[in-house]
């Protein structure tokens, strides 16, 4: 495998300005929001997303990584580069106020385009759910959302964060 999967990321997190906090970590987040990334190129790339309702202080989390796939071997390039593109569309995807929360009767909800479709992602009372509509109307279906705030760049030390050191 080429030592590509992961190099666009870091160069899009240098973008971002987001915060290096350890050899493969980084972190930068909003009022709302804090994301880490982690970033070993050839062996692990991953995002933690997690988000807070300002009103009921709920929160609602998204992760998305390259699991235990070894991504040295060259069959897993094309598995990584998939996972690479959703990491930065998502980051991408915050950084434009394209990702909402919202509420649904009693639970929290976000909303996302991702991969040509859209992500709502449900917090249960101890798990979450990821489902896949097709437009953002289905997505957004049965509550009322608002655009998360921009990242802003800065260290964070709250639970997303914190439960990855």
């Amino acid at each position: 495998m080429t030592a590509e999967a992961g190099h666009r990321l870091l160069a899009f997190l240098r973008e971002l300005q987001a915060v290096k906090v350890a050899d493969s970590t980084w972190e930068f987040g909003g009022p709302e929001w804090e994301a880490a990334v982690d970033v070993v190129p050839r062996r692990w790339l991953a995002l933690a997303f997690e988000a807070l309702d300002p009103v009921t202080g709920k929160r609602a989390t998204y992760d998305i990584d390259t699991d235990l796939y070894d991504l040295s071997q060259d069959r897993q390039r094309e598995f990584a580069e998939e996972i690479e593109r959703d990491i930065i569309e998502f980051l991408d995807n915050l950084r434009k106020g394209a990702v909402l929360r919202g509420n649904d009767g009693a639970k929290f909800v976000l909303v996302f385009p991702l991969d040509g479709s859209y992500v709502r992602v449900v917090q249960g009372s101890f798990i979450g759910s990821a489902s896949t509509y097709p437009d953002l109307a289905a997505a957004l279906a049965g509550g009322d959302y608002v655009p998360l705030s921009r990242p802003h760049p800065q260290a964070w030390s709250g639970p997303a964060c914190a439960r990855r050191r």
